[in-house]
């Protein structure tokens, strides 16, 4: 059976070639990863696959955007009610480990080549294979999450978020609060107003 994921040089060209075209935009240190900009409020749109209610956050999976086309989805976290973006993450996919990390690998030395300068290596924990702190607070990663009860495929994950003991951390936290403790029947009206219809792509579940 052909892979499904692209083949990796085509894949490091259309990274390169978008981080190139961004290079005078806004990037990982100005907290933009993939088009979506940590801290600005998220708009439920024909990209949205799914909407899930996280504890006191949001969790959306994205169908994978023109952005990314090396990743299976783009997950997002935001508040309840707004749906500030909190973090940003392209998920992909691999059916063993040794094609799991060979792709981490690679997105390693992109981010590092690309950012390396303005966003040294900062020490990384648990399930991070490289971390990158920007200014203010800004945490760019690539993780590696091998199967679990749950799910049979090793997953890869690059990740922009802001620390929590950040400034800018802190502040996104408090808001994620004060939405969270609104009346519930504010926070479901919030939610129904602004999903998809059934009738429409964006309503869609994608497949596990």
């Amino acid at each position: 059976m052909p892979s499904t994921h692209p083949h990796p040089i085509r894949a490091l060209v259309v990274l390169l070639a978008a981080l190139a075209c961004g290079a005078a935009h806004a990037g990982p240190p100005e907290g933009d990863l993939f088009g979506y900009k940590l801290g600005a409020p998220y708009a439920v749109g024909e990209l949205t696959q799914q909407r899930t209610r996280v504890s006191s956050m949001v969790e959306m999976l994205i169908d994978k955007p023109d952005k990314a086309p090396e990743f299976k989805a783009v997950e997002l976290l935001a508040t309840p009610k707004s749906l500030t973006l909190l973090s940003v993450h392209g998920v992909a996919d691999f059916p063993d480990e040794a094609q799991a990390r060979a792709f981490a690998s690679r997105q390693s030395a992109q981010i590092t080549s690309a950012y390396g300068d303005k966003c040294p290596k900062s020490p990384s924990f648990m399930n991070d294979l490289v971390k990158l702190l920007c200014p203010g607070g800004l945490e760019l990663s690539v993780s590696y999450y091998p199967p679990d009860a749950s799910r049979v495929q090793h997953k890869v994950h690059l990740g922009l978020r802001l620390a929590p003991d950040s400034e800018a951390g802190r502040r996104l936290s408090r808001l994620a609060e004060q939405e969270s403790a609104a009346p519930a029947a504010d926070v479901d009206s919030a939610q129904r107003s602004d999903k998809p219809k059934a009738d429409t792509p964006a309503a869609k579940q994608s497949p596990q």
